[in-house]
């Protein structure tokens, strides 16, 4: 009877050690898949701390606003060329939207450059989602211009009638040049921009509410507080174009 015992586990070992069983089970990865294309500048003129990325947000406990910190994110690595492809899987069904964005260290939003609200259909797909994202820019210059100086700041300072308020120019194509190592009009012992200096820039001091010499109130031109840090940190790291 032993015999007969040791027969048998010898032919069930041998079975186990067959190369030619086929794996049953496959791991299949949970959550919503998403591959975007993106033609993408400006990646490289954040500092250290900050990082371009594809994230996903999920909404604020009131449905109402997105959150302030990604659920998750992949940061975008610059080509040569600028074309990316990323792809982002395990992403949880909280996640309501895809953002191309700059985070933080703590993976805080510091701005969305580009976004895309997921549907009710989408977020049920088992298969991975295509997204063409287009041709875009995250330079951070590039935001100040296009979302500052364009949207609040050049309606005085260059696209009045009247020219260009105080000599300074924020339209398009001639802000950098107007400001960076350029001496201000109001106060010439300092520059519009010194790049990594705010004390010794009169956009910061003015933004601020501590340029005497100015008289209209700029402090609110800016809608929030964290507009001004982005122009701050602008200035911080260096003042650059991209």
């Amino acid at each position: 009877m032993k015999k007969f015992l040791y027969i048998i586990s010898l032919f069930l070992l041998a079975a186990c050690d067959d190369g030619d069983i086929v794996e049953k089970y496959t791991y299949q990865q949970e959550g919503i898949k998403v591959a975007v294309d993106v033609n993408i500048s400006g990646t490289e003129s954040w500092p250290d701390g900050y990082s371009v990325t594809l994230s996903g947000f999920a909404n604020q406990k009131n449905d109402k606003d997105i959150a302030e910190y990604s659920e998750i994110s992949k940061q975008i690595i610059p080509t040569s060329n600028g074309k990316i492809h990323i792809a982002l899987g395990g992403i949880p069904q909280s996640v309501n939207y895809l953002e191309i964005t700059v985070l933080n260290r703590i993976r805080q939003r510091t701005l969305t450059v580009w976004q895309h609200e997921l549907t009710s259909d989408e977020k049920n797909r088992r298969d991975t989602i295509t997204i063409d994202a287009g041709t875009l820019n995250a330079g951070m210059f590039h935001y100040i211009q296009t979302e500052y100086f364009d949207k609040s700041c050049a309606n005085c300072h260059g696209l009045s009638e009247g020219g260009a308020a105080a000599g300074l120019y924020l339209t398009n194509g001639k802000s950098y040049a107007a400001m960076v190592n350029a001496a201000s009009h109001k106060r010439p012992s300092i520059n519009v921009v010194t790049p990594g200096d705010t004390a010794n820039s009169a956009l910061h001091l003015l933004l601020h509410g501590r340029f005497p010499e100015v008289k209209h109130n700029h402090k609110d031109k800016l809608a929030t507080d964290h507009d001004k840090e982005i122009i701050d940190l602008w200035i911080l790291s260096g003042a650059g174009e991209e």
